[in-house]
C-alpha cells in the first residue's frame, strides 16, 4: 500500500467548467478497473477519502470537491438537489457510464438522490454515516458551533475538535489540513447548508433507490445516531447494514483498511463490480488481507 501525500493532494486536482462558468474540482486516478464515485460529506473536499484511496487501488476513483467545498465553487443555492445537478454533470463530461457511489455523511444524501435519478448508470451505493432527514438539533453544541462561525474562520478554533473529533485516533498529518480547507468555506456557506438541512427529507427519494445498497455506520456517531441510522435503512429497501462498534462519524478517517474491507466484500458479495474479473476468496480482500469481523444488521 502507498503512503498518502497530504501535502500533494491539491495539486492532483483537474478542474471541469461548467455551464454557468463556475468550476468543480476533482480527482480522477484514472485506469481501467471499475469506476467509483466518492462523494464527501459537508465541510469536507476530496482529501476526505486520501486515507481510503490506496485501498481501493484497483478501482477507477472519481473524487470530486462538492460546490462551495475544496476547490469548487459554489452555485446560486446550496441544496443536495443542486449538488446533485453538478455531479450528474461532471459524469457526463468524464463520460462514465455506469458507477457505484460512496458517499459519506452530506455525500450519502447526494448519493440517494444520484441513484434515484440515474438508476441505469448508478449500480450501487454505499452511504457511510448516512440519513434522509439531516436536520441538526437545536441548542446543541456542533449546531451552535457552526451558527457562531463568522469569518475569517480560524482553523484551530476549538470547534473543529469538536466537528472533527473521533473515538479512535487520526493520522494529525491528515487532520491538520481538513480543518484549514473547513476554514477556508465562508460562513455564509457552512450556515446556508445546515439551513438547507434544516428541511431536507429524502425518504420519498430513498424508496426509489432500487440498485443494491451497503450501509455504514458508526456506533458512536453523535451527528447521526441510531435514529438516523434505522430511519435510512427503512428507506433504502434493498439495503445490507453494517454497524461498526465503537466508530464514530468518520470511520473512513479512524481505519481505512477496516472500512475497504467491508466495501470490497459488498462487491463481491453482490457482483457489482469486479476489479480486472478477479474473484477472490470468502474471508480476505483483494490483497489477501482478512476482512476483519463486522457485525451485520
Amino acid at each position: 500500500m502507498s503512503i498518502v501525500d497530504q501535502d500533494g493532494w491539491t495539486a492532483r486536482k483537474r478542474t471541469l467548467r461548467l455551464t454557468d462558468g463556475r468550476s468543480l474540482a476533482y480527482i480522477d486516478t484514472g485506469g481501467s478497473g471499475p469506476t467509483l464515485l466518492l462523494l464527501h460529506g459537508y465541510s469536507d473536499s476530496s482529501r476526505s477519502f486520501s486515507l481510503l484511496e490506496p485501498w481501493l487501488c484497483g478501482y477507477r476513483l472519481v473524487i470530486p470537491d462538492l460546490p462551495g467545498h475544496g476547490g469548487s465553487a459554489v452555485g446560486a443555492s446550496l441544496t443536495v438537489a443542486d449538488f446533485t445537478d453538478d455531479i450528474v454533470a461532471l459524469t457526463a463530461a468524464l463520460s462514465v457510464e455506469r458507477f457505484a457511489v460512496i458517499g459519506h455523511s452530506m455525500g450519502a444524501m447526494i448519493g440517494i438522490d444520484l441513484a434515484a435519478r440515474l438508476p441505469d448508470v448508478v449500480t450501487a451505493l454505499v452511504t457511510i454515516s448516512g440519513t434522509v432527514r439531516p436536520a441538526f438539533p437545536q441548542r446543541d453544541p456542533i449546531t451552535d458551533g457552526i451558527l457562531g462561525l463568522c469569518d475569517p474562520i480560524d482553523p484551530s478554533d476549538p470547534f473543529f475538535d469538536l466537528w472533527h473529533a473521533c473515538p479512535h485516533p487520526v493520522d494529525p498529518c491528515f487532520l491538520a489540513p481538513v480543518s484549514c480547507e473547513a476554514a477556508a468555506i465562508p460562513a455564509k456557506i457552512w450556515h446556508g447548508i445546515l439551513a438547507c438541512f434544516s428541511t431536507l427529507d429524502l425518504t420519498d427519494i430513498a424508496v426509489q433507490v432500487g440498485v443494491p445498497v451497503l450501509c455504514i455506520a458508526g456506533s458512536e456517531d453523535v451527528l447521526f445516531d441510531a435514529g438516523h441510522r434505522f430511519a435510512v435503512e427503512s428507506a433504502l429497501s434493498k439495503a445490507q447494514s453494517v454497524l461498526m462498534e465503537g466508530f464514530g462519524h468518520n470511520p473512513h478517517w479512524e481505519d481505512a483498511e477496516r472500512v475497504s474491507a467491508v466495501l470490497h466484500d459488498f462487491f463481491r458479495g453482490h457482483h457489482c463490480l469486479k476489479v480486472s474479473g478477479k474473484e477472490t476468496p470468502s474471508g480476505v480482500d483483494d490483497a489477501g488481507r482478512s476482512i476483519p469481523d463486522i457485525r451485520l444488521l
